[in-house]
């Protein structure tokens, strides 16, 4: 039994031959896109804290205006620094956007103020490299008991 074939017998369109290609090709778009998470990639994540707003010139504004945080919600970097010396007898500082804490109690009340705010604020924990991991993680673990939903650590 010879089979032959012939070009001009039965000829399909090729319109006909791609549209079921073009169907699976939608179902896995449409399949990806519901699948996919939209969270921000960690190369987007702030990596430096952005610059405090120029002073006002003299005699602009002659009213004193009440002490009001300069904290911008967009992110908030907090370092934790340990100066040079014996890091068993040094005191840890904390560092929140550019502006010195006082202490972790005092560092705590700022970031539950900004959590009061906004919940889904980034918040970068930028511990100095002879910082103990502990003292990050600390800091880690309270902001998120206040509800923080982005913390982000800083990696060297």
């Amino acid at each position: 039994m010879k089979s032959t074939y012939s070009n001009r017998s039965s000829r399909t369109s090729v319109d006909s031959v791609m549209t079921p290609m073009i169907d699976v090709v939608f179902l896995l778009l449409i399949f990806f896109l519901a699948t996919s998470s939209f969270q921000k990639l960690e190369k987007l994540l702030p990596s430096a804290v952005a610059a405090s707003p120029d002073p006002k010139p003299q005699g602009a504004d002659s009213d004193p205006q009440p002490d009001t945080p300069t904290t911008d919600l967009s992110d908030v970097v907090v370092e934790i620094q340990l100066p040079l010396g014996n890091a068993a007898t040094q005191t840890i500082r904390y560092v929140v956007n550019s502006e010195p804490v006082d202490s972790y109690q005092t560092l705590e009340a700022r970031l539950k103020a900004i959590l009061k705010v906004r919940l889904d604020v980034p918040i970068v924990i930028d511990p100095a490299d002879r910082v103990p991991s502990g003292e990050a993680i600390r800091i880690y673990d309270m902001v998120r008991l206040n509800g923080a939903t982005a913390v982000f650590l800083v990696a060297r």
